[in-house]
Formats: structure tokens, C-alpha cells, sequence
């Protein structure tokens, strides 16, 4: 997905960072040896570790994230499924795999599910096309 870089910082041995999406804002951590730079354009893509099925709100469903203090929210819309997996769609270049023992309620295709993550629990993996 395209990744705009908005802030970072170092910490301990880690590089935190902030960014927006086309669809709004995350954080977590910088897993490239190569040192971010505010302004820069990038493609990412995230590794989400515990993630906790959120409450959706009760406007049109349409994928989005968004950055709440220690939370990233998201919102995306199903696109397969399989036993073990939801395959959530965010953007055109932005499809994430979430376990589906995450969602309580099962879901179907089409049908839009919103989960939760620490930032602390988010790596950004920056390549290039």
C-alpha cells in the first residue's frame, strides 16, 4: 500500500513511525534498516499482531483506518474467507489476512468487519516497486 511518512522517532532500538494511508492515519514500528524520511512516499506492508475484534460504527461501511492514541482502528471489507483466514480488503493495493477466530460473529463476503490493534503490535515493512 502507498505510505506516506508523517513523523518518526527512535526509541531504544526501535523506530517508530506515523503515516497516512489513502485511507487515513496508522503507526507502528519500522522494520527497515534504511532510515525513514518525513515527507517520503512509500509502498508498506503490515504485519498486525494481536488483533482485537472492534465495534463497528454505524455509518456506511467503507474501509478506513485510523489512528487513536495506543489504537489503530480499522475497517475493511471481507473479500474471501476460508476456515482459518478473512481476507480484508482495504484499497486497491492493501489486502490484510485476518485470523478468523479474531471475529466473534462469522462474516461473509462483502460484508464489512472492523478490528483493533496496539501500534506496539504493528510492523511497517517498506518495499519497492
Amino acid at each position: 500500500m502507498k505510505f506516506v511518512i508523517e513523523k518518526w522517532k527512535c526509541q531504544g532500538s526501535q523506530t517508530i513511525i506515523t503515516g497516512k494511508t489513502e485511507i487515513g492515519m496508522l503507526k507502528g514500528i519500522w522494520k527497515s534498516q534504511q532510515e525513514p524520511a518525513a515527507g517520503e512516499v512509500c509502498h508498506v506492508e503490515l504485519n498486525i499482531q494481536h488483533p482485537k475484534e472492534a465495534t463497528q460504527p454505524q455509518a456506511i461501511p467503507a474501509p478506513w483506518v485510523h489512528l487513536d492514541h495506543d489504537k489503530v482502528l480499522f475497517m475493511g471489507i471481507c473479500e474471501e474467507r476460508d476456515s482459518e483466514v478473512y481476507y480484508l480488503r482495504f484499497d486497491i493495493d492493501w489486502l490484510e489476512m485476518l485470523e478468523a477466530d479474531v471475529i466473534v460473529s462469522q462474516k461473509g463476503k462483502g460484508e464489512a468487519i472492523s478490528f483493533s490493534a496496539d501500534w506496539h503490535n504493528i510492523e511497517i515493512y517498506p518495499y519497492k516497486l
